[in-house]
């Protein structure tokens, strides 16, 4: 084994102890394979929580764009939705914020004090048998700062950050603009038309992409989206 080689091991198994640790969900970039086939959504276990609906990946497909200006030596980026569930919110309880140790699953914390976890199966590149289960409201993680920050004369305002892509809301556009991991100047890896209240990510160990999930609102319904990403 050469040193290139030592050194892919050594990532991938640091990034698995990562992931156990934290209870992320850790995957191929496409998902596993080989699965039987599962359901959009489980059958709800929780019958006060929210209801939730799978939305198909190509409904939001056009949603998500790469930016034109992005470039990795030669090669551009990519963005492909995996997975999209819709989630119904009342006056009374609506979802406040979102955090994950990975880019699943996802901790919900609603406007009433109740907190649920979000679950997925990531098989044959898309998510299935999403599901809601309560949970305690703990684990959120401290605010991190931006990795870098757009020119003056963009007003965008920090979203979050997470496993280095940096996601700003560009509010008079009412889109996000999420940018490449490891760079030190701000350089935009894609966008999406969506208002979008918090980011989760994981990319694999070695090659360049992983996924990336946002929770915010499209037409005003809070959707869950995740997405595998190339940079």
């Amino acid at each position: 084994m050469n040193s290139k080689a030592y050194a892919r091991a050594g990532i991938g198994i640091m990034l698995a102890m990562v992931a156990i640790h934290g209870k992320a969900q850790f995957v191929p970039p496409a998902g596993l394979s080989g699965g039987k086939p599962l359901p959009g959504v489980a059958v709800p276990s929780d019958p006060d929580a929210p209801p939730l609906a799978r939305i198909p990946d190509a409904a939001l497909a056009s949603l998500f764009r790469v930016d034109p200006t992005y470039r990795r030596g030669t090669t551009g980026g990519n963005v492909k939705v995996v997975g999209a569930f819709a989630l119904t919110e009342t006056p009374a309880a609506h979802v406040t914020g979102a955090w994950s140790p990975g880019f699943l699953p996802v901790t919900l914390s609603l406007s009433d004090g109740r907190c649920y976890v979000f679950r997925a199966a990531y098989q044959d590149g898309t998510l299935s048998n999403g599901r809601l289960s309560k949970t305690a409201c703990e684990g959120r993680p401290e605010t991190e700062k931006p990795a870098s920050s757009p020119p003056q004369d963009r007003a965008l305002r920090f979203i979050g950050t997470a496993w280095s892509y940096d996601a700003w809301a560009d509010d008079r556009q009412n889109t996000t603009i999420v940018t490449a991991p490891y760079q030190k100047a701000f350089q935009p890896l894609f966008t999406a038309r969506m208002k979008t209240i918090a980011i989760m990510a994981m990319n694999g160990p070695d090659w360049p992409g992983g996924n990336v999930t946002l929770v915010g609102r499209i037409d005003g319904r809070l959707t869950i989206v995740t997405l595998d990403v190339g940079f």
